[in-house]
């Protein structure tokens, strides 16, 4: 059991840390148009993120999947931007239309996979010779929905003391999916 602990306690401090904001910026620009009325949306989507990184480093644990991790550092950003892209157009979108829910699903999974191949090292140098990839893995992936749960919770908990004080959080939402697309920005090119 403290096996399984030691993985898990890895996979929150791994997305809780404050060197690696990338994940940070992902998360709050995929749940950055939700309140905490959408939360089984969220955890749905969350939880697809997660599955896809999941499926990668499996993968690349098993040395099945291996990618240029130069070419997963330049996607990784690329994957917030396309999700801030997404926000602005969603924001500015006719009220009318709607983005399938599936298609958001099958982004995140997908983005989960790319973001899943930058943690491929990661878990690689933290497991022991001849120790089997599963338990890792498990606990690994649960610190990190975990962490992400706290992330979404403290995010929409944010913008919901926000609501009380404002009628319109529109320009607030901007403002941050603006300010993430700075810091990924200087973070690619910086």
């Amino acid at each position: 059991m403290s096996d399984i602990l030691f993985y898990l306690n890895e996979g929150v401090n791994h997305i809780l840390d404050l060197s690696a904001l990338d994940h940070l910026y992902f998360i709050i620009s995929f749940c950055l148009l939700y309140t905490f009325k959408d939360w089984r949306k969220l955890l749905g989507l969350v939880t697809a993120f997660t599955l896809g990184h999941c499926l990668t480093l499996f993968l690349s644990g098993l040395e099945l999947v291996s990618i240029n991790s130069d070419l997963v550092e330049t996607l990784i950003p690329i994957t917030i931007l396309i999700s801030c892209l997404n926000n602005y157009w969603l924001i500015f979108k006719d009220k009318s239309s709607n983005q399938s829910l599936g298609i958001t699903y099958g982004i995140l999974l997908a983005f989960g996979l790319i973001h899943g191949l930058g943690f491929s090292n990661y878990i690689k140098m933290m497991l022991f010779d001849d120790e089997s990839i599963v338990l890792p893995l498990l606990g690994f992936n649960i610190g990190i929905e975990l962490a992400q749960l706290i992330i979404i919770a403290l995010f929409l908990g944010v913008m919901a003391l926000l609501s009380l004080i404002m009628t319109q959080l529109k320009w607030v939402r901007l403002t941050v999916n603006s300010i993430i697309v700075l810091l990924v920005l200087l973070m690619m090119f910086g």
